[in-house]
């Protein structure tokens, strides 16, 4: 098979992954974690928004699952200067998109249980801020004005003003 066919043959399974994934995680994540006694019911005027939030945030976590399976080659091609961090990267990347499914979730599961919510803030929002420094080292390596990039003999473009 040729890497033409490789590559359209994962662009195809891509979205399917992720409709399939999500609309799973749609369907099964109110059985897996269930709204706490006492949450109260969204009026029926914003009702339709948390749907659409939710079938958002699942279609997310399906893109993310897809990501897991077909992205890793595309993330280890880069040229970021330590192998590590191209694994951080594809960890960060896959975390961000396929999270917010399972936070929303736990927080209507948790309730107002203020133990449980501060388990939940520290295990997804300090994840994120190690994540968003991840992708900043990522792109100040690949960007052309890094300092790694003048190592290897590239030419920095000139800020010289124009007069």
């Amino acid at each position: 098979m040729s890497l033409k066919e490789k590559t359209m043959r994962k662009s195809l399974w891509m979205p399917i992954v992720t409709v399939v994934v999500g609309l799973a995680a749609f369907l099964v994540g109110p059985k897996l974690w269930p709204v706490a006694p006492g949450v109260p019911m969204p009026p029926a005027n914003l009702l339709p928004g948390y749907i659409a939030l939710s079938a958002i945030e699942a279609l997310a976590f399906g893109f993310a699952v897809a990501f897991a399976l077909f992205g890793w080659p595309a993330i280890r091609g880069l040229s970021l200067g330590a192998p590590w961090l191209n694994k951080w990267l594809f960890v960060t990347l896959v975390w961000f998109t396929g999270n917010w499914w399972m936070h929303d979730s736990l927080h209507m599961h948790n309730g107002m249980d203020m133990h449980g919510l501060i388990l939940i803030e520290v295990g997804f929002h300090i994840t994120m801020l190690i994540c968003g420094v991840t992708l900043a080292l990522s792109l100040l390596r690949l960007s052309p004005h890094s300092d790694r990039s003048a190592e290897a003999g590239e030419q920095k473009p000139s800020h010289a003003a124009v007069s």
